[in-house]
């Protein structure tokens, strides 16, 4: 398939990484225990899938008012509000099960809360001593802070420091959760065909389109527009070239590729700032309409279908369910295509969805 024929889908399966950044030591250690034993402890860092196994009956949040106070205890799952410290209040719940509806209540009202997970490492996997070295170690089971929104089995990507004994990890120093970007396919299932759609290509200093009003007159949902407000390097940039090509609208700038300031649209003043490597990538709008359209921008019709995901992508698990596509393949109802896509990733739960096609 044309690759200018992708389009940007705006499924969102969880905003979840804003609640899984790491937090303080000191909060950490209330879910810790025990002093380091007499022996030799090695420090090293590894990359590793953890498994969200429980969490426990309490619940943390910080500088709480009295009025948040009386909002808390008038939870029916609540025992008991205490300070702990740092600011700190424990919130100790009736039964462990209900801590995430515990959480989400509280959340609605604007009290922020995290709680002690028991997670699990991989059975074994490699650390990496500060020396360089490698050593295989034993995961087990240990404890970490985090809000409590994953229900219990997920699985999520953290960089890890910890201690070990040199077979056994003995306890988690650090954990940072990360995510990255990934090429999955895997089959899906046409459920039904829906009217033509548009696939428009705007031309790089044309991308500032009356998006608001295309919305209105075809409605929000049949509407949807891959904005590119960046241009793409060829050859690379060294690192020197990306300090000194750092202009007044550039918003970000790597060796590949630099985000310019969505108002900025002069093309040729930034072919010439960037010596002519510049490549400008269009936009593309689709519009899903069974009338006649006539903007002014090259496009092809194609059609568009409702596809049935599968719950398993490689080894991710995906909660979209349903999506709409276009391709420019004829197919039938229940007919099965492949879908192939760019997701954001982290353990074993796909985050987001930025480019997705079907291809026969």
């Amino acid at each position: 398939m044309d690759k200018g024929l992708i389009v940007k889908v705006a499924v969102v399966i969880m905003a979840l990484l804003f609640l899984m950044e790491p937090l303080s030591t000191g909060i950490q250690n209330w879910g810790k225990g025990g002093e380091l034993e007499e022996t030799d402890m090695y420090v090293g860092t590894a990359n590793v899938n953890l498994t969200i196994y429980s969490y426990g009956a309490f619940l943390y949040a910080n500088s709480l008012t009295e009025f948040q106070k009386t909002q808390v205890l008038g939870n029916p799952e609540v025992l008991s509000v205490e300070p702990v410290e740092d600011g700190y209040y424990r919130i100790t719940l009736r039964d462990s099960a209900k801590t995430r509806d515990a959480h989400n209540e509280f959340k609605e009202l604007e009290i922020q809360c995290v709680a002690v997970a028991q997670v699990g490492l991989p059975d074994e996997y490699m650390l990496t001593l500060e020396d360089g070295s490698k050593l295989e170690v034993h995961g087990g089971y240990h404890q970490l802070v985090m809000e409590p929104v994953l229900e219990a089995g997920r699985k999520l990507s953290y960089v890890i420091a910890v201690e070990s004994d040199g077979t056994n990890t003995y306890r988690i120093l650090d954990a940072k959760n990360y995510h990255f970007n990934v090429e999955l396919s895997g089959p899906g299932t046409i459920v039904a065909a829906n009217s033509s759609a548009y696939l428009f290509t705007v031309p790089w200093e044309e991308r500032n389109i009356d998006l608001e009003a295309l919305e209105e007159q075809y409605g929000k949902e049949n509407v949807v527009y891959d904005r590119r407000d960046y241009v793409v390097f060829s050859p690379p940039l060294t690192p020197a070239e990306t300090v000194m090509l750092k202009k007044d609208y550039v918003t970000y700038i790597s060796e590949g590729s630099a985000s310019l300031d969505e108002n900025f649209t002069n093309k040729s003043l930034a072919r010439e700032d960037f010596m002519g490597r510049a490549i400008f990538q269009d936009s593309i709008l689709q519009i899903q309409t069974s009338e006649e359209l006539n903007l002014s921008y090259g496009y092809v019709k194609i059609n568009t279908y409702v596809v049935s995901l599968p719950r398993d992508f490689d080894g991710y698990v995906l909660e979209a369910g349903e999506v709409v596509l276009p391709c420019e393949t004829q197919f039938e109802v229940n007919d099965t295509a492949t879908v192939v896509f760019n997701a954001t990733v982290t353990g074993d739960m796909i985050l987001g969805i930025m480019e997705i096609y079907l291809k026969e």
